[in-house]
């Protein structure tokens, strides 16, 4: 018996030592070779696990042509040799044209340690046919060491009596590194989704202060939620998909007590979703286009 719970030890810490799951975020910048030295802000979100890296990117964080990317790659841990390649396109706020995207592609020596790691140097833009776009270099800090280096920043803006109560909560560091992760959709921005099923599940609810904000949401110009106030409880709609590319459109009829009208919105597509907040004024409106993937 004292064997089998040895053995049963040993088996289980080389399990956790082996196999266990890592998870890293950074962010920081993507700066392309060029005359004009274009900079790009860029996350990184990845698990390894057992040499394997698989997670996503996100370019252009919170603007007009914010991207986000699958990834996938490899880490050796022994040799400190770290790669990852951008694969698929989950949304783009850009206008879509499969042919004009240039993916990262990242190889290089970097020790992972959790979150406090930097991963910096060159990487090669290829197009989805694997042809040579543009080239550049990275330059990512782990989000802990970027929290930790804002936590010290914000005590000394929050412990200071200089700056009154409502430029300290606007101010806030933390708050503006947390509102990075959000996807926000603002006037006549749009998001194209790449979609795999045929049914559109979409859940919409006020995830903040509930303050009576009023929208219309349409489906391929048609109607198919009137004046509907955004409460903390979610709304849940099923929507058939009819084409290749379908178009829901979200306007604001009012702005609430507190500008400016807000929502918060889920997607559901078989084993992945993808969350988006509406910000708009009275009478502005956005828009999702889901793009069907072809099948394989």
């Amino acid at each position: 018996m004292k064997k089998l719970k040895y053995f049963s030890i040993l088996f289980t810490l080389f399990f956790l030592t082996n196999y266990a799951q890592v998870n890293y975020e950074f962010y920081g910048a993507l700066k392309l070779n060029g005359n004009d030295k274009t900079i790009i802000t860029y996350r990184l979100v990845f698990t390894e696990q057992n040499g394997k890296i698989s997670g996503y990117s996100v370019t252009d964080l919170d603007g007009a042509h914010e991207t986000k990317n699958v990834i996938s790659g490899s880490y050796d841990k022994s040799k400190k040799q770290f790669s990852f390649q951008e694969k698929e396109i989950l949304y783009t706020k850009s206008k879509f044209n499969e042919n004009s995207f240039c993916f990262v592609n990242f190889s290089g020596k970097v020790k992972l340690v959790e979150n406090t790691s930097k991963l910096e140097g060159a990487f090669k833009g290829l197009f989805n046919n694997k042809t040579k776009c543009i080239d550049g270099t990275m330059s990512l800090i782990g989000s802990n060491k970027i929290y930790n280096l804002v936590n010290k920043v914000n005590k000394k803006l929050q412990s200071s009596k200089k700056i009154d109560a409502k430029t300290k909560s606007e101010s806030n560091p933390i708050k503006l590194i947390d509102s990075l992760k959000i996807n926000k959709l603002s006037k006549d921005q749009n998001l194209n989704v790449f979609w795999e099923s045929s049914i559109l599940k979409l859940d919409i609810w006020d995830n903040g202060q509930e303050d009576g904000d009023i929208i219309n949401v349409y489906h391929n110009n048609k109607l198919i939620l009137s004046e509907y106030a955004v409460t903390n409880k979610k709304k849940t709609i099923n929507i058939t998909l009819i084409g290749k590319n379908d178009i829901f459109k979200i306007v604001a009829v009012n702005e609430g007590k507190i500008k400016p009208n807000t929502a918060k919105l889920e997607l559901h597509d078989k084993n992945r979703s993808f969350e988006l907040l509406a910000t708009l004024n009275k009478d502005e409106d956005a828009s999702i286009t889901i793009i069907k993937k072809p099948a394989n």
